[in-house]
């Protein structure tokens, strides 16, 4: 059986400009760090969120502090965003199609537990089999560890199992244990990927 492994932000729904946002607040308002919302986006699309702000607080005084602070003002201003949300066009589409099919999908993310909240809200969360956040323990990606999990809880062929995300850890994750990879990006990227789509759609002619 085929099996999906989703990232969320920016690839099932459209957060990225709460993420953004909240970024360039928290850091302004607690580093004096003053930084585009372009510049923000395409720096922590190449990694995340979190390795972006480290390597910018790294010189600070105690930095897993200041990446802590940077965190507890980011979430309560990224929160304020949730209800601005929305699915990036045809996922439900492509949702259902592999439904239809009989696959199993999942998410995984690093997105903190406002995850299950979000895929109640924006009506997707009965697609799932299981829904995944690195606020469980786990670590984060590209390390396999989760992707490990679901393989063993549902006995997951690694031949049929596909990740489709937006970064290129989403295409480092699925390759750490074989499976295929689709990347959402209707950029030319400077690193490896074995598919890229830039509509949804394109998905069922894939898998």
């Amino acid at each position: 059986m085929k099996s999906i492994v989703w990232d969320f932000d920016d690839t099932i729904a459209n957060s990225y400009p709460g993420i953004v946002s909240a970024t360039q607040r928290s850091l302004r308002e607690n580093f004096d760090i003053s930084l585009s919302k372009d510049t923000i986006f395409k720096e922590s699309k190449k990694t995340s969120v979190r390795k972006f702000a480290a390597e910018l607080l790294k010189d600070q005084d105690d930095p897993k502090q200041a990446l802590d602070l940077f965190y507890n003002v980011y979430h309560r201003y990224e929160k304020e965003y949730h209800d601005k949300i929305t699915l990036i066009p045809h996922i439900k589409n492509v949702l259902e199609y592999c439904d239809k099919k009989r696959y199993m999908q999942f998410v995984v993310t690093h997105r903190d537990q406002s995850i299950y909240d979000l895929a109640k809200s924006l009506g997707i969360e009965h697609y799932f089999k299981e829904i995944i956040s690195v606020e469980n323990g786990y670590k984060r990606k590209p390390n396999p560890e989760m992707l490990k999990y679901l393989i063993e809880k549902y006995d997951l062929a690694t031949d049929d199992l596909w990740v489709v995300g937006d970064r290129e850890i989403d295409v480092k994750f699925g390759k750490s244990v074989g499976a295929h990879t689709i990347l959402l990006n209707d950029q030319e990227v400077d690193f490896d990927y074995e598919y890229r789509v830039s509509d949804l759609l394109e998905i069922e002619k894939i898998i």
